[in-house]
């Protein structure tokens, strides 16, 4: 498969996010958000805001796809539903686990859980992506 290393750097909204993949292994990827300043929502609590784990989980369901599926192709996404259970704690990264749950020959169904505890989940949701007609892909490793 290529390598989804360095996957940080070609995709600017995830470095700017400094979204770090820790894991990937077939179907299932694993990815830590940095808590940081710049990504409370609410300063008077310095809790994260969605929108930054929203984007981990959306990627990261991408890097999941394409692993389970062995190389990068193109797809777009039908659906994203991210359903929080409570806030992330302040001061703390956030872990992210997408698997691909079942690939059909237009669609890939993907399930994610954040957490910064893993038996206590910050975050569920479910990611549905379009495989599109292969062509260049932005996700391949130039070389």
């Amino acid at each position: 498969m290529e390598s989804l290393q360095g996957l940080e750097d070609r995709i600017p909204h995830i470095h700017a996010l400094g979204i770090q993949l820790v894991e990937v292994d077939g179907p299932v990827a694993v990815s830590r958000l940095p808590w940081a300043d710049h990504l409370v929502g609410d300063p008077d609590t310095g809790i994260m805001h969605g929108g930054p784990i929203t984007t981990q989980i959306d990627n990261l369901s991408a890097v999941a796809m394409h692993s389970g599926i062995g190389h990068a192709v193109p797809c777009a996404t039908i659906d994203l539903r991210v359903d929080y259970l409570k806030p992330a704690e302040p001061g703390r990264d956030v872990y992210a686990r997408s698997e691909l749950r079942r690939l059909t020959r237009q669609v890939a169904f993907i399930t994610s859980v954040a957490y910064q505890d893993e038996a206590d989940p910050i975050a569920l949701a479910s990611c549905t992506y379009m495989l599109l007609p292969e062509r260049q892909s932005s996700m391949k490793a130039e070389g």
